[in-house]
C-alpha cells in the first residue's frame, strides 16, 4: 500500500517538477511518511523514479492491450480508430501520468533512457505483431512488408495525436483526431481494392 502511494506521489512530483526538480522530501510529505522511510522501499531517487516510470509505461501498455482486445473482431479501420481514441481518452483521464510521460520522453534522465527505448521498441513490436494478422485478415492481398509499413505509419500518426493532447482544446483536438483518422482511411484505401 505505502509502496503504491510512493510510486503515485513520485509520478505526480515528476509531472509537476520534472526529474531533476522532484524531491524525495515532497514525495514523503504527500504520502505522509518521513523521507528516510522511502529508502526502505527504494535504494535512491533513481530506483524510485525508474520504478515509477516502469509503472507508468506498464499501465499504458495494459490499457492499449485492453483496447485492442475489445475491438479485435472489428474491421481494421475501426481498430485503428479505437486505438487512437482510446489512447487519447486514457491520457486525458490520467493527466498527471501523461505530463510525467511527456517529460520522460522529451528529457529522459540517463538512468531511464535505455529502459524507455526498450519499452518503446517492445510496444512497437507488440503493436506490429498484433495488427499484422488483423490487417491481413481484412486485406488478404496485402504483403507483410506493406502491412508492417502501414502499422508504422499508424504509429507516427498516433504519436502525433498524442503530442496534441495538451496543446489543443477539446474541440480542436477532436478535429485533429478526425484528420488523423482521415489519413488512416486514405492509407487503407490504397490497399483495399
Amino acid at each position: 500500500m505505502t509502496k503504491d502511494k510512493i510510486l503515485q506521489a513520485a509520478i505526480r512530483e515528476y509531472s509537476k517538477f520534472n526529474y531533476h526538480g522532484a524531491t524525495m522530501r515532497n514525495i514523503a510529505k504527500e504520502v505522509g511518511i518521513k523521507p528516510a522511510s522511502i529508502y526502505f522501499f527504494y535504494k535512491n531517487k533513481e530506483t524510485l523514479f525508474l520504478a515509477a516510470f516502469q509503472k507508468l509505461l506498464k499501465d499504458h501498455f495494459i490499457e492499449m492491450r485492453s483496447i485492442l482486445q475489445k475491438v479485435h473482431d472489428r474491421p481494421i479501420f475501426d481498430i485503428f480508430e479505437a486505438l487512437i481514441k482510446g489512447a487519447v481518452a486514457y491520457h486525458q483521464e490520467n493527466n498527471e501520468e501523461t505530463n510525467a510521460y511527456i517529460s520522460l520522453v522529451t528529457a529522459p534522465p540517463p538512468e531511464i533512457h535505455e529502459y524507455l527505448q526498450e519499452h518503446i521498441q517492445q510496444f512497437d513490436d507488440w503493436l506490429i505483431n498484433s495488427l499484422l494478422t488483423l490487417i491481413k485478415r481484412d486485406i488478404p492481398s496485402i504483403t507483410e512488408y506493406q502491412a508492417t509499413r502501414l502499422i508504422k505509419q499508424f504509429v507516427v500518426i498516433m504519436d502525433g495525436v498524442f503530442w496534441e493532447i495538451n496543446l489543443y482544446d477539446p474541440k480542436q483536438l477532436q478535429h485533429q483526431i478526425e484528420e488523423a483518422l482521415y489519413i488512416m482511411r486514405v492509407l487503407l484505401g490504397g490497399y483495399e481494392k
